[in-house]
């Protein structure tokens, strides 16, 4: 049987109702002929062509499909007590939204962190770089996934030779207003290769470079997003050279990333980019350039041709004991100090 003759089952019920009823009829008349009365006639042809009702249902049986019939049937069931109990059907309909709603938001942060690459320049090129071991470290973890002090970031940097570039970054609340009420901005500490490394151009003036993550911040200058400069300057052609006071200091726009570009924290959005080396002046601990004990880092890498994560594993693990001996015996305290590499 076909979907065809289902989905007609009332006309075919209709026309086998007819075609009984013209039996009937024609009995009825055989019975007339042979000096039946009228009325015991049709109740003779009656009984010789049986329950009409039975026939028909079976014939509409014969037509049906069991299970979309008894799908369509709740259906039905549900429809009317929905429009009866109109508390329930509130009630209900909200509980829907709400649970499509929530599995659209974890399926969207499932494809932005397992489905989609970061938007820069060969993201399979691109490793993070932490401690190995799980074991406490002594000191201060002041920032969202620290896995670096200063210090062991800048001699890890200066002795590896895993990765063709290296960048590191750290996010902090920054006050934008220069008195009364506080207003933050989102903001990232980067080293001077982050932004050429990742493989990310100026949408207008120019992003940070090497230059201005020296020591002692001599330039003072700031990146924006393209996020930032719409809500705060309303997009303004001019915002190359403009002044922006963070922590009560001034700072330097120097350029704006493209709308594309969000930083390298999943899930999360940056306003402004300044070198490391501001770090001591705005991130309220003059201690953050070189205090050991300070946790506020994260690191990645890009992987040198022909380099794989597990030789990069076992160079930096080596690496770690050559460049930082105190950092292996005290702060990190797990595996000799060696650092792993896990693909971003």
């Amino acid at each position: 049987m076909g979907w065809t003759r289902f989905f007609r089952r009332s006309r075919w019920d209709a026309e086998r109702a007819r075609e009984l009823e013209a039996h009937l009829e024609i009995e009825t008349d055989e019975f007339i002929a042979r000096g039946v009365a009228p009325d015991e006639a049709r109740w003779a042809a009656q009984r010789k062509l049986g329950n009409l009702l039975r026939i028909r249902e079976e014939i509409y049986e014969m037509n049906t499909l069991a299970f979309v019939e008894a799908i369509w049937q709740d259906l039905r069931y549900g429809a009317r007590r929905l429009r009866r109990d109109r508390a329930f059907t509130a009630v209900a309909l909200l509980s829907l939204m709400l649970g499509i709603g929530a599995n659209t938001a974890i399926f969207q942060l499932l494809d932005v962190v397992r489905l989609q690459p970061l938007p820069v320049r060969e993201p399979i090129q691109l490793v993070e770089v932490r401690p190995a071991g799980t074991q406490p470290r002594p000191g201060n973890v002041i920032t969202r996934y620290a896995q670096l002090t200063n210090p062991q970031w800048e001699r890890l940097r200066a002795d590896q030779r895993a990765f063709s570039s290296m960048l590191a970054w750290a996010p902090m609340r920054l006050n934008l207003a220069a008195g009364g009420e506080i207003r933050y901005a989102q903001a990232i500490f980067v080293s001077g290769d982050f932004f050429e490394m990742l493989g990310v151009s100026a949408s207008r003036g120019r992003l940070l470079g090497t230059a201005d993550d020296q020591r002692g911040c001599s330039s003072r200058a700031a990146v924006i997003s393209d996020a930032f400069w719409q809500r705060e300057y309303g997009g303004a052609p001019d915002i190359v050279g403009r002044p922006i006071r963070l922590e009560n200091r001034a700072f330097d726009i120097v350029g704006v990333t493209p709308a594309g570009f969000y930083g390298v924290e999943v899930g999360r959005q940056f306003d402004v980019a300044v070198p490391i080396c501001a770090a001591g002046a705005l991130g309220g601990d003059s201690g953050l350039l070189d205090d050991s004990f300070i946790w506020w880092l994260s690191a990645m890498g890009r992987l040198r041709p022909g380099w794989s994560v597990e030789q990069a594993t076992a160079h930096l693990g080596g690496a770690a004991r050559k460049v930082d001996q105190y950092a292996a015996r005290k702060v990190i305290q797990s595996e000799g100090g060696s650092f792993y590499v896990l693909p971003v």
